[in-house]
């Protein structure tokens, strides 16, 4: 998946109680409903190992 900001890959990132999809570019940052429409197979399977995703 690619940031809107920059067209760099996202990468999932995992904190206590919260999961964000990051840019390795420019580093922002994503809240997964922000960027849900967007996601693509990869992505999705990568945060289907989480079993409570907490939108905040």
């Amino acid at each position: 998946m690619k940031c809107r900001r920059c067209g760099k890959k996202l990468e999932v990132v995992r904190r206590c109680r919260q999961v964000r999809l990051r840019c390795t570019g420019c580093s922002r940052e994503y809240r997964i409903h922000e960027v849900a429409a967007d996601l693509d197979a990869e992505t999705e399977a990568l945060l289907e190992r989480y079993t409570t995703i907490i939108y905040d």
